[in-house]
């Protein structure tokens, strides 16, 4: 007769589960396709909690707000910024936040409410100069979340939160390649989390440059 394992409690799946979608959210990267990892770890997760429908009522709401199209949020992202070697590491900023909402996120550093709200006042402003990946530590502190891993070669989202899930987080969105020969990842566009519609973020000079030479490509290969 074969012997029963023992089984783990589904509080330690649970804790394992969330340990590996901060994995995926911080390195999209390395695991492939990402909006098959991220769906298949949150579905085990919210099926675990007894609101297998979250997902879907998420996505509708992301649809109302402009941050769900045909082709998924990636697809806005190719729209709002310029084509970028890792588009996933945008698109994972969005679903950290519905981890976050969910109280799935681990933080690696949280906002007081003071510094949020001084944070999201300045970012308008801030984002009216070019600035790169220290500028923004410089100014704000080390983020909450780094999605695309330390590489300075590589784009970033650096996401910034309170201990509030109803609080909108603050992302950065950082662009970089290996071909670009910037020692460091430059700033596009600081948003307001919540929806991706163009009112939510605040471009640099940088940003607004590469969506514009984009948009111009786009209409020339119409």
């Amino acid at each position: 007769m074969p012997i029963t394992p023992h089984l783990a409690s589904s509080d330690e799946i649970r804790v394992h589960f969330i340990e590996q979608l901060g994995s995926v959210l911080r390195r999209p990267a390395a695991y492939g396709d990402l909006d098959t990892a991220v769906w298949f770890l949150m579905d085990h997760l919210l099926v675990s909690e007894r609101d297998p429908g979250a997902w879907q009522e998420e996505q509708s709401r992301l649809a109302e707000c402009g941050a769900w199209y045909a082709d998924g949020v990636q697809g806005v992202f190719a729209r709002l910024l310029p084509k970028d070697p890792a588009p996933h590491t945008h698109t994972a900023s969005v679903y950290a936040e519905f981890a976050h909402r969910r109280g799935w996120l681990t933080l690696d550093r949280v906002l007081s409410a003071a510094e949020y709200h001084a944070m999201r006042d300045a970012l308008p402003g801030w984002c009216a100069e070019d600035r790169q990946w220290p500028d923004v530590t410089a100014a704000f502190g080390e983020p909450s979340a780094v999605i695309g891993g330390p590489n300075p070669r590589t784009s970033k989202a650096l996401v910034y939160a309170t201990a509030a899930p109803e609080v909108p987080v603050l992302v950065l969105h950082l662009w970089n390649d290996y071909s670009s020969g910037r020692p460091q990842p430059a700033v596009l566009a600081s948003r307001v989390g919540g929806t991706l519609h163009p009112e939510a973020f605040a471009f640099t000079p940088l940003g607004r440059s590469l969506r514009g030479s984009d948009e111009g490509g786009r209409d020339q290969a119409r």
